[in-house]
């Protein structure tokens, strides 16, 4: 019951961190959630959980930036998207455990320091990229929870604005992780813990959408973005140590 209290009380903190990260820039939810939530959560229950809250978010995102959606230039990518869930519930159904939670913890790594440098992206322009990319990320998402700054990369080479990003990326996100929830449902990867683990996430996640709401628009949002980056850099490398030395 001690272990399970303290999974709880880490995965609500991990998931209104998350959900900050997530509105505020339009995708992160899994950067900034997985950090805290593998600590004690196991990596299957930790995407399982950050995947399926992630959707009431998604929706209410979606709502709040609807006319700034770029729908027609995102369909393509949708069914890109979706063709790739089924490889990524292959990956996440049959993965090593500890070998999963170091690919999370270098992704997190990884993403976190190649959006702190703000790479050129003039080379991604081209729409077939967009494509190639939405496959990547749906298997990414749907496998280790963590792929959303790929995605963010390519929609950003188009030139879009920050609302249109807050609501196109939700728009693409809501039809795979919807297809990787039911995924998940159909090869019984969900179980009491589980479950009980996404309840608790939903006021947190409210929370963190209320919140990031009201800030978005009224604060620094360079220093911001860079204190999130931060954290997420230093805990993604705290994942790793621990798992490697410990």
């Amino acid at each position: 019951m001690g272990a399970l209290l303290v999974d709880i009380l880490l995965t609500a903190l991990a998931i209104f961190v998350g959900s900050l990260v997530l509105v505020t820039a339009g995708f992160g939810i899994a950067i900034g959630s997985s950090p805290i939530m593998l600590l004690t959560v196991d990596p299957q229950s930790t995407v399982i959980v950050i995947n399926t809250v992630s959707l009431l978010i998604f929706v209410l995102m979606i709502y709040q930036n609807k006319n700034h959606i770029n729908y027609k230039e995102m369909t393509v990518p949708v069914i890109f998207g979706l063709i790739g869930v089924p490889v990524g519930i292959y990956i996440l159904a049959n993965s090593n455990a500890a070998a999963l939670r170091v690919s999370i913890a270098l992704l997190i790594i990884f993403l976190g320091i190649l959006l702190a440098f703000n790479p050129s992206i003039s080379a991604i322009r081209h729409k077939y990229t967009l494509w190639g990319a939405a496959f990547l990320v749906s298997v990414m998402i749907t496998s280790t929870g963590i792929g959303g700054p790929i995605m963010a990369v390519a929609v950003l080479a188009r030139n879009w604005d920050r609302d249109s990003i807050r609501g196109s990326l939700p728009y693409y996100y809501i039809f795979i992780e919807t297809a990787a929830v039911i995924g998940y449902v159909i090869t019984d990867l969900f179980d009491s813990e589980r479950l009980i683990l996404t309840g608790i996430s939903v006021f947190p996640a409210l929370l963190g959408f209320w919140l990031a709401s009201i800030l978005v628009n009224k604060i620094n949002q360079t220093y911001y973005r860079n204190l999130i980056l931060g954290i997420v850099i230093c805990a993604g490398t705290a994942i790793l140590v621990k798992e490697i030395f410990i």
